[in-house]
């Protein structure tokens, strides 16, 4: 599958300063190696129209006896930054811009249930730019991880949410963080090796008891 940018699809996230900036973001789209999968699957949270959308996606069924995983293998995201606009309109024009200073990340929360298991922050770094937009990946040594590593059987539900931050100039220089809409999956995991292993044991022990 072919991972598809939409760059004319900008869709502004939500800010937790200047509400109104000239900011957004373009792309936040997942690369899945799903269970029992051998090629890549792409999702999007944003952008990307033609990959599956991830909120509310099924990655699917994890057989721990066969070995199975769930990795998330990459994360791309793609952000802009306008030079110039007014905000609020009608106020004094600011310059927020992206450059080399520019952090991101993406967050990964495991939950079963209303319980929470982890959260997670893997970092993302810029792989380019043109104009004032950046492009971001993870860092390699985040590529590859598990989520469903060291899982009894059960569902799930992952969710993943990406903050960066910008440049705001209003007459003094500042950095304003942002973050995009959280967007949760779900999959299952299957009995383990192990749990299989004891109920094995349990049945050895019931037809010993009956004969």
């Amino acid at each position: 599958m072919t991972r598809t940018f939409i760059s004319s699809l900008c869709v502004l996230a939500s800010l937790t300063a200047a509400a109104n900036a000239d900011v957004g973001v373009v792309e936040a789209t997942g690369m899945f190696q799903l269970p029992g999968g051998s090629s890549a699957t792409y999702v999007s949270a944003i952008g990307s129209g033609q990959n599956p959308r991830l909120n509310g996606y099924d990655f699917g069924s994890v057989n721990a006896l066969t070995g199975q995983t769930l990795l998330l293998q990459n994360w791309y995201f793609e952000n802009y930054a306008y030079n110039g606009g007014s905000t609020p309109p009608g106020g004094t024009t600011n310059n927020n811009w992206l450059d080399g200073a520019n952090i991101a990340s993406l967050v990964v929360t495991l939950s079963q249930g209303s319980s929470q298991l982890s959260s997670n922050t893997y970092g993302l770094y810029q792989t380019g730019n043109s104009g004032s937009n950046r492009f971001w990946q993870l860092v390699g040594a985040s590529q590859g991880t598990n989520l469903a590593a060291g899982l009894s059987n059960g569902n799930y539900s992952v969710s993943f949410t990406t903050t960066y931050n910008f440049n705001q100039y209003n007459g003094s220089t500042s950095q304003v963080n942002g973050t995009t809409t959280t967007s949760t999956g779900t999959f299952s995991v299957v009995p383990a090796p192990g749990a299989l292993a004891l109920l094995g044991v349990a049945g050895l022990v019931g037809a010993r008891k009956r004969r």
